[in-house]
C-alpha cells in the first residue's frame, strides 16, 4: 500500500477502514509511517487509538523515535493523542529511560507531571533518583505526583525522603499523595512529633492513622486509641485498622500495654461508635473489631459478633470471640433464637456445646427438632460433647434422618455416649441390629465397632444390603480384634465391589502378615478400583512386597491402578521406586505423567531430607 493510498484511506469516516490501514503498516518501516501512526494516535476513535499503539509497538522504534513520540505529550488541545503516547512510553519500559529522564526537568509543569507518572508506571528502579528530586519540585501536582510514584515503584529507601518532605511542605495535595506513598512503602521507622500532629487537623486524621497503621511501632498507640472517639466514621475505622495492625507486630510487652488500655473502653461510650463501624466488606475492619471485642470484652459486641459468624468469611474468628464472652454470649444469642438464620442457630449450638454449658440443654433439644439440617447436625454433636444422656431417645430418631450428615452426627455422639451409658446403647444397638430399616441396621454396625460387639459385627457383615455389609466390614477393620481377618477376607468376594473395597482396607488396617496371600490373590478382581485398595492395603502390611508385586504389574497396569501404584512408590521411596516412577514421566496419559512428576518430587525430597 503506498502512502497516497493510506492517507486517502484515513480520510475514511469508517473507523474499521482507518483502524485495519494502521494494522497494514505493520509491514512498512517506522520511519515512512511515523507521521501517520502519530496523527493516528489522537483519532476520535479509541479502536483507532488502540491500533496506532499497537502498531508502533510492533515496529520497533529507535531512541529518536522515542524522542519524537515524547513531543506529542505536549499536545495541550488533544487528550486521546497524550494518552496514547504515554501508553506506548510505558508499553516501551526501560528503554525510555534516558529521553524520559531528559525531559523531567522542563519548564512545562503539565509536561513534568506527565513524565514522572509515566517514570511510576513503567516502575524502572533507574527513576529513582529523578523521583526524589521530583519531591521538591516548585508546582505541587509535580511535587505530588512524584511522592505518589514513588510509592508505586517501593523502594523503601525513599521513606525517609517522603518523611522529611511531608514536614516540610505544608500543601495539602502533596502531604495527601506522600501519606499514602509512605504508607504503601510500610518501612517501619521513627515518627517525628510534626507528622503525628497532623493527626490534630480533621482533614489528615484519617490519612495520617492509615499510615502509622503500616510504618508506626507501638509509641503511637495513643494516638490511634484516642482516634477512636473521632468523630468523622472513616477516621475511626482508620483508628481501629491502624492500631490492630500495630499491635499484630509489637512484641509482647507492648501488647499487654495495648491491651490494658484499650480495655479502660469497656462500657464506654466509645463503642457504640465502634458498632456503627462494623461492615462485612471491610475485612481489615471486621477483624480488628473482632480482635477489639475480645480484648475489651464488652457485651455490646456480640450482636456484631453474632452477624460475623452468620458470614462464612469472619464465621471462624467470631465464633471463637463469642466463646471469648461465655455464657453472657449464650444468654444473648438464646434470647435472639428465634430470630436467628440457619447458621446463627447452628453456631449457638457449637458455642454451648465448646463452652460445656450443659445448663442451656432446652436450646440443644430445640437443635435436635429444627428444620435446618446444619443445626440438627450442631445439636447432634453438642449431646455428644455434653454427656446428654438423657436425650439419646432424639439421638435414636435422627439415625433415620434423611441427611447423611445428620445421621453421621447422631451414630458419633451415640458412638461418644456408649462410655458413659453402655447399657443403654447397648439396647438400641440389639433394636437396629434386627431393623427392617438399612439405615439402623448400618447404625448399628458402626455402634459395634465402639461397643467392641464383634459377635454382632460378624453377623452385619452378612447383611443382605451392601451398605450394611460395607459399613461393618469397615467397622470391623477398626475394632482390630483377634479373629477379624478370616471373616474379613471373606469379605474380599462379596457380590459388590464397594464391600470388597471396604474389605481391602479393613485388612490393611489389620497390619496382620498372614493374609498377604490373600491380598495377593485379591489382586485379580475384575473391579480396578479393588485391585487398587488391595495394593494400598499389601504396601501398608509388606511394603518390600508391594514394591515387588508394582515391579510386575506395572507393565501392564494403567489409568487408576497405575497411578495408585505410583503413589506407594512415592512412600516406599528409594532408588528402586524413582527408577521405576521416572519411566512414566511422558506417559500418554496425563494424569499419568503428572502424578509421576509429583511422586517423584515427594520421592527425592524424603531421599535428600533422610541423608
Amino acid at each position: 500500500m503506498d502512502l497516497d493510498t493510506i492517507q486517502h484511506d484515513f480520510q475514511s469516516s469508517d473507523e474499521e477502514v482507518r483502524r485495519s490501514t494502521l494494522h497494514s503498516l505493520r509491514h512498512a518501516l517506522l520511519n515512512d509511517v511515523q507521521e501517520t501512526i502519530f496523527s493516528a494516535m489522537g483519532d476520535e476513535n479509541w479502536r483507532v487509538r488502540k491500533e496506532a499503539v499497537e502498531t508502533y509497538i510492533y515496529l520497533k522504534p529507535d531512541l529518536r523515535s522515542i524522542e519524537q513520540l515524547l513531543k506529542l505529550l505536549r499536545n495541550e488541545d488533544n487528550a486521546g493523542l497524550r494518552n496514547s503516547a504515554a501508553e506506548a512510553l510505558i508499553r516501551l519500559g526501560a528503554q525510555c529511560a534516558e529521553p524520559l529522564l531528559s525531559m523531567v526537568q522542563d519548564i512545562d509543569a503539565d509536561l513534568r507531571k506527565s513524565i514522572i507518572d509515566i517514570m511510576g508506571a513503567i516502575g524502572e528502579p533507574v527513576f529513582f533518583t529523578a523521583l526524589l528530586v521530583a519531591l521538591q519540585d516548585p508546582a505541587v501536582n509535580v511535587a505530588s505526583a512524584a511522592a505518589e510514584q514513588l510509592g508505586a515503584l517501593g523502594d523503601a529507601e525513599a521513606a525517609e525522603y517522603l518523611m522529611k518532605a511531608i514536614v516540610e511542605r505544608d500543601e495539602v495535595l502533596f502531604r495527601f499523595s506522600a501519606l499514602g506513598s509512605l504508607g504503601a512503602l510500610g518501612k517501619q521507622m521513627s515518627i517525628p512529633a510534626a507528622l503525628l500532629n497532623l493527626a490534630e487537623q480533621e482533614l489528615f486524621k484519617k490519612a495520617v492513622f492509615d499510615c502509622l497503621g503500616s510504618i508506626a511501632d507501638e509509641s503511637s498507640y495513643k494516638l490511634l486509641l484516642d482516634g477512636f472517639s473521632c468523630r468523622q466514621k472513616n477516621c475511626r475505622a482508620a483508628a481501629v485498622k491502624a492500631l490492630y495492625r500495630v499491635y499484630e507486630r509489637s512484641p509482647a510487652v507492648s501488647q499487654a500495654t495495648i491491651r490494658e488500655s484499650l480495655q479502660l473502653l469497656k462500657e464506654n461510650d466509645i463503642i457504640t461508635g465502634l458498632l456503627e463501624l462494623f461492615n462485612s466488606k471491610d475485612m481489615l475492619l471486621t477483624e480488628a473489631l473482632l480482635w477489639t471485642s475480645v480484648v475489651t470484652k464488652d457485651n455490646r459486641f456480640i450482636p456484631m459478633l453474632i452477624e460475623g459468624y452468620a458470614d462464612e468469611r469472619t464465621a471462624s474468628s467470631a465464633f471463637a470471640a463469642l466463646k471469648n464472652f461465655g455464657r453472657d454470649a449464650v444468654q444473648e444469642i438464646d434470647s435472639r433464637f428465634a430470630t436467628l438464620g440457619d447458621c446463627g442457630r447452628s453456631g449457638l449450638c457449637r458455642l454451648i456445646s465448646e463452652c460445656g454449658y450443659s445448663q442451656f440443654n432446652d436450646v440443644i433439644q430445640k437443635g435436635l427438632r429444627d428444620s435446618s439440617a446444619q443445626v440438627r447436625v450442631s445439636a447432634a454433636f453438642a449431646v455428644g460433647k455434653l454427656g446428654l444422656i438423657t436425650m439419646i431417645p432424639e439421638l435414636v430418631l435422627l439415625v433415620d434422618d434423611p441427611d447423611l450428615y445428620v445421621f453421621a452426627a447422631a451414630v458419633g455422639s451415640l458412638q461418644s455416649l456408649a462410655i458413659i451409658s453402655r447399657a443403654k446403647i447397648l439396647t438400641e444397638v440389639g433394636r437396629f441390629c434386627s431393623s427392617e430399616k438399612v439405615q439402623q441396621r448400618k447404625a448399628a454396625a458402626l455402634l459395634c465397632s465402639s461397643l467392641g460387639e464383634l459377635n454382632r459385627l460378624l453377623l452385619l457383615i452378612k447383611d443382605e444390603d451392601s451398605k450394611v455389609r460395607s459399613a461393618a466390614v469397615t467397622a470391623l477393620g477398626k475394632c482390630r480384634m483377634e479373629g477379624s481377618g478370616s471373616a474379613l477376607a471373606l469379605s474380599l468376594t462379596d457380590e459388590d465391589p464397594e464391600v470388597r473395597i471396604a474389605a481391602a482396607d479393613a485388612l490393611g488396617m489389620l497390619l496382620d502378615p498372614t493374609i498377604i496371600g490373600v491380598l495377593e490373590h485379591a489382586l485379580n478382581d475384575e473391579d480396578v478400583w479393588v485391585q487398587s485398595a488391595v495394593l494400598a492395603a499389601l504396601a501398608k502390611i509388606d511394603p518390600a512386597r508391594a514394591l515387588a508385586v508394582i515391579t510386575s504389574l506395572c507393565a501392564d497396569a494403567g489409568g487408576l491402578l497405575l497411578i495408585t501404584s505410583l503413589k506407594i512408590l512415592q512412600e516406599i521411596g528409594g532408588p528402586e521406586s524413582e527408577n521405576i516412577i521416572r519411566r512414566y514421566l511422558q506417559n500418554d496419559d496425563q494424569d499419568v505423567a503428572r502424578q509421576a512428576a509429583a511422586s517423584l518430587k515427594k520421592c527425592t525430597t524424603s531421599s535428600t531430607l533422610s541423608r
